[in-house]
């Protein structure tokens, strides 16, 4: 009887160890899982990053190509201003000599309907009578002459009418082209909208807070000073955030080393378990019962551990991937790149001619604290140099207005447009389209201002120089 009992004991405890193992393995398979899982969500952000770097990219090149249409078109339509010009003065000089051609054409017509000998009866000398025939056998071949340089010069006035012609194709040709570089610009717009959108209300969030700034601010300076004091609040945040996310990494370390003691203690104990059982067989009834039964409760125990050391550890993977988006997120996005390099070789955020310079008095004697582009109708805005959007919409006596965070200091203030493509906290790099010009207005003007710690200084230098002769 106590050898069955023992046998008993004996089979009950090898099911018990082999669901152990079973139940060891069916964890560790959801933990690879779940670690292919955070892989794969990592991969997928990484394929959204190269992605919108590539529009980026695309949005830069779209941005020049339009521009440089631009600056095409306008000096096609200054070139067929010139030939307009060249046209009205030669059809002028063609009116005058054929005037001139008129008169003498029909003074001699009266003379060849008069008869030579009417001539001698005229009461002049016969000296005189032979000076008149002189002259008019003279005559001839100068006004034979004088017809021909007309002929050419009708010819001439053909062959400008039909450059006329061809230079409005050319026009015509380079405004469709510009239409499709806008047209283009729009998609990647929209397409990079649409993969920004997990960012929209943070966006949103961001710009409110601009908006109650630019309400509250009394002036320029103040705006500045509030911005600022805004930058300096998140870099805290992201040092803040830094540290937060440092904290998250150890707890992930803890949690790792946690489940890995507890898979360990897991293990020793299952083998410990069947020691035990295979040392029962040698033992009385109930030592064997008793020690089946501290195997299975800690069997229980330890899966209990593990699992909750898996929970833990996903919250712990959960709450650090959480930290590193929110500081990734709030971390001051201004250029890498040292500004004070970028003298003389900052881009001209669109194509012109400037009318308007640093330090000169404008038209109501108040001296000019930036510089001023006068460019076409609907022209693009490009970004001058690499940087953050600190600030984006209507401001009191600048209309619409975009200011770009760069490094050390320093800000640089577009205005003048009718629609600005940038939101707050986006990063810009040198070229990227922030914004067009309106298609209402007489005569456009861009306004750049460039500012260090606040203070205005001259752009010029800064700028790299424009290729086109129209250019000031």
């Amino acid at each position: 009887m106590a050898a069955w009992l023992a046998a008993s004991g004996v089979s009950a405890q090898e099911p018990d160890a082999a669901a152990a193992d079973r139940r060891l393995r069916e964890l560790e398979d959801q933990l690879k899982r779940s670690q292919a899982d955070h892989a794969e969500i990592k991969r997928k952000a990484r394929v959204i990053s190269d992605e919108l770097t590539h529009i980026r990219g695309d949005m830069v090149a779209a941005a020049r190509a339009a521009q440089e249409a631009e600056e095409t078109l306008s000096e096609l339509e200054r070139q067929l201003e010139d030939l307009k010009a060249l046209e009205g003065d030669r059809a002028n000089a063609l009116q005058r000599r054929s005037s001139q051609m008129t008169g003498v054409l029909t003074a001699l017509e009266r003379l060849a309907w008069r008869p030579t000998e009417a001539l001698m009866a005229q009461p002049q000398t016969p000296a005189e009578t032979v000076r008149s025939a002189i002259l008019l056998r003279s005559a001839v071949p100068q006004i034979e002459r004088s017809v021909h340089d007309l002929k050419d010069e009708i010819d001439s006035m053909a062959r400008l009418r039909d450059d006329i012609v061809a230079q409005r194709k050319r026009i015509v040709a380079t405004t469709g082209r510009l239409e499709g570089e806008h047209r283009r610009l729009k998609e990647l717009w929209d397409r990079k909208s649409s993969l920004q959108y997990a960012a929209i209300a943070e966006t949103e969030e961001s710009e409110h807070r601009m908006r109650r700034l630019a309400e509250e601010a009394q002036d320029l300076r103040e705006l500045m000073l509030r911005l600022e004091e805004e930058r300096q609040r998140r870099i805290v945040e992201a040092q803040q955030k830094a540290a937060a996310e440092k904290a998250a990494r150890e707890a992930e370390a803890a949690a790792k080393k946690a489940a890995r003691e507890a898979e360990i203690a897991a293990q020793k104990a299952a083998r410990e378990a069947e020691i035990a059982a295979r040392k029962a067989e040698k033992e009385r009834q109930e030592r064997e019962l008793a020690e089946a039964r501290a195997a299975r409760e800690a069997e229980i125990k330890a899966q209990a551990e593990a699992r909750q050391a898996e929970i833990e550890a996903q919250k712990a993977a959960r709450a650090v991937e959480k930290a590193a988006r929110d500081a990734a997120d709030a971390r001051p996005m201004t250029s890498d790149k040292p500004f004070a390099s970028a003298q003389g070789k900052m881009m001209f955020p669109a194509k012109g001619r400037v009318v308007e310079r640093f330090g000169q008095p404008n038209e109501v004697g108040v001296v000019n604290k930036g510089m001023s582009i006068a460019t076409r109708k609907g022209a693009q805005i490009v970004a001058p140099y690499d940087g953050q959007v600190a600030f984006a919409g209507p401001f009191r006596g600048y209309g619409l207005l975009l200011i770009i965070e760069h490094s050390e200091g320093y800000h640089t203030l577009l205005a003048g447009m009718t629609r600005i493509d940038a939101t707050v906290g986006q990063r810009l790099t040198a070229g990227e389209p922030v914004g067009v010009m309106g298609e209402e207005e007489a005569k456009p003007s861009l306004y750049l201002e460039l500012r260090r710690q606040g203070q205005p200084i001259n752009p010029q230098p800064w700028l790299t120089a424009q290729k086109s002769k129209g250019h000031g």
